[in-house]
């Protein structure tokens, strides 16, 4: 284990691995802490696996199975659910070193997106879209005509639920003129799952929840056009939902500078119940995080920023202060 001070900040930095084809901490928001402390992490090429890290003590392991993908990690026991090599069935493992077991064939078809599974394993979530984004190529260039051609693109999508111990599908939800994106159950209620639509956040509803037979479709935050919502993730308990929040219903820029980074307006972090009803809003953030997310024992904030300099931010938070320094 390697060890350094930053020039700048004067802290000591640690380097864990040295992965000729680097290592990806499981992505920003998704469940990787297993209970002893060690953090599930993804290796890439030219020796892609699972490793798990130990942050204190610089320790490595790989784990000992073959995935094309991850789907869900536990983090109260640490169980692991995952897609076979072949994405023909689905697997359960105990980490760190637990003997697999299959538990289900994937019902998913390969051009599907956005797979994930209930927090008792039972239920596989995942959305089938149809999105030809051939003649609307991703806005890359900072051109907002470009970023509203891009939006203006047909496409529909469905979200559907399997139950993996009998096989049965059920079809959850339907959309026309944006995708279901961001599709994740809750880390409570097995029956419950959150999803996002893909349009543009200040111009269309962004959160809902709904249950995995269809039912009590629900807005999450209900919004006006102009307010923008946008990075949710489940607040701990799975009782509510967090969010970033940005009023732009009188920003003058909004079409010129749709990008949340450049607008005026300040952002704050917003908190809403399963009912959808907001019942914490922060006073303004001291700047733009690109995300923002809570600790697991809620008693602290942390945002990664990505307009110059590049940060990372924390900050000690409760719901009985707006003020987050």
């Amino acid at each position: 284990m390697r060890e350094w001070k930053d020039e700048k900040t004067g802290r000591l930095v640690r380097q864990l691995t040295d992965h000729p084809g680097g290592v990806v901490i499981h992505k920003f928001k998704k469940p990787k802490l297993l209970p002893d402390g060690w953090v599930m992490a993804h290796a890439g090429k030219p020796d892609p696996g699972i490793l798990l890290l130990h942050p204190e003590s610089g320790g490595v392991k790989r784990v000992s199975i073959q995935a094309s993908r991850t789907l869900r990690l536990r983090e109260s026991d640490g169980r692991l659910w995952y897609v076979s090599p072949d994405s023909k069935t689905i697997w359960s493992v105990q980490l760190p070193d637990g003997k697999p077991e299959c538990v289900g064939k994937n019902p998913a078809p390969p051009e599907s997106a956005w797979w994930d599974v209930s927090c008792d394993g039972r239920t596989m979530v995942f959305a089938r879209n149809e999105d030809d984004q051939s003649n609307y190529p991703l806005p890359i260039e900072g051109d907002h005509k470009q970023f509203w051609h891009y939006f203006s693109r047909p496409r529909r999508g469905s979200i559907w639920a399997c139950d993996l111990a009998t096989g049965k599908l059920t079809k959850v939800v339907e959309t026309e003129g944006v995708c279901p994106i961001h599709i994740e159950p809750s880390r409570a209620d097995p029956t419950l799952v959150r999803f996002c639509h893909d349009g543009y956040e200040a111009h269309c509803q962004r959160i809902w929840t709904v249950r995995t037979d269809g039912s009590e479709l629900r807005k999450i935050r209900p919004q006006e056009r102009g307010e923008d919502v946008v990075h949710e993730f489940w607040w701990p308990d799975g009782k509510a939902i967090g969010y970033k929040y940005m009023d732009r219903r009188k920003d003058e820029t909004l079409h010129e500078r749709p990008w949340c980074e450049l607008s005026p307006m300040p952002l704050r972090l917003g908190i809403a119940d399963l009912e959808g009803r907001e019942f914490y809003l922060s006073d303004p953030l001291n700047c733009y995080h690109s995300h923002v997310y809570v600790s697991q024992d809620t008693k602290w904030l942390c945002g990664e920023g990505t307009i110059d300099p590049n940060f990372v931010y924390a900050a000690r938070f409760s719901t009985r202060e707006t003020k987050v320094d």
